[in-house]
């Protein structure tokens, strides 16, 4: 049995590394072929800060797991954190979407703690992407919402329809949950349940800086290539957002692949040409990779400087 398992946590590290590596290289590959061809001009400014602000919402995003697991009474070092939450989700690219739950749970728990424990605590952090991009969302609904005749009844099944996704979510936790749960303190105990208010409040502040981030790094990426009107900065990035979330809750494509393009072409379409909008989602998709891949290289540096987790 102990062999087996060293095996397979052999086959959920490197390995499966190597595997994600190939699908990221295969998708930029052919995501690059074509947007290439379309870029004529490009604000080398706006491109440069989407990618610090991508990097940024990548950092956000390895310190709220962080703090996930200290609230859970595991402390560890943020360069470590970092590495392990960077390479877990990095494995999201294979098909499966298993993947990077499988690695999350065997590399922290080669840090002693126990695999339930990370289990709930990636349960509490699904929780809060899609409380928190749900939020933010709301502010991309004049736009949503004031799009042409043609686009309008798709974009409401698309709000339907992730609206069924959160719902569906919230009742998976409280089956989950469901001994826990008494009349008195039904939200408290569903809404991240073993945390205090003060803990809930500030996880749910660092999610909502998180994907405003994403939302801003998505626009401004946007912006290197097209320009829109000001005053519907705020409603494009919250859409970005929007989009990211319908994404997130499908389960049928390795993250969302194809889909949170669909929701952008879709949204577009109404402000520039079909085919801008087609291919503007490929190209911030593209920023995006090059953004993880990125971290993926500077936390990879960056933990030979942290040689030890502190572990409670």
């Amino acid at each position: 049995m102990n062999k087996t398992l060293q095996a397979l946590k052999f086959f959920i590290g490197w390995p499966l590394s190597v595997i994600a590596i190939i699908f990221v290289i295969k998708l930029s590959g052919s995501k690059l072929s074509e947007i290439l061809p379309k870029i004529h001009s490009i604000n080398y400014f706006f491109l440069l800060l989407s990618f610090v602000f991508f990097l940024l919402y990548f950092l956000l995003r390895s310190y709220l797991w962080k703090k996930i697991l200290e609230y859970k009474g595991h402390r560890v070092a943020f360069g470590i954190n970092s590495y392990l939450w960077g390479f877990s989700e990095f494995k999201r690219y294979i098909p499966g979407n298993i993947w990077s739950i499988f690695s999350r749970v065997s590399l922290f728990s080669d840090l002693g703690i126990d695999k339930k424990t990370v289990g709930y605590a990636i349960l509490d952090e699904i929780q809060l992407v899609v409380i928190s991009c749900s939020l933010i969302s709301i502010l991309s609904l004049p736009f949503m919402l004031g799009l042409g005749d043609k686009n309008i009844s798709q974009m409401e099944e698309l709000i339907a329809g992730s609206g069924i996704g959160i719902v569906a979510y919230c009742l998976v936790v409280a089956y989950i949950f469901k001994k826990r749960l008494n009349n008195n303190n039904l939200f408290s105990n569903i809404f991240l349940p073993g945390y205090v208010l003060s803990q809930k409040i500030s996880l749910t502040l660092i999610a909502l800086l998180t994907f405003f981030v994403f939302g801003a790094a998505t626009l401004i990426s946007s912006l290197s290539i097209f320009s829109f009107e000001p005053n519907l900065y705020i409603q494009l990035s919250a859409f970005y957002v929007f989009a990211l979330l319908v994404g997130y809750l499908s389960f049928i494509t390795p993250v969302g692949l194809g889909v949170r393009e669909a929701v952008v072409t879709l949204g577009l379409s109404n402000l520039i040409a079909l085919s801008n909008a087609g291919f503007l989602s490929i190209f911030t998709r593209v920023i995006l990779i090059l953004s993880e891949v990125i971290f993926i290289i500077i936390i990879s540096i960056g933990k030979f400087f942290y040689k030890d987790a502190t572990k409670n």
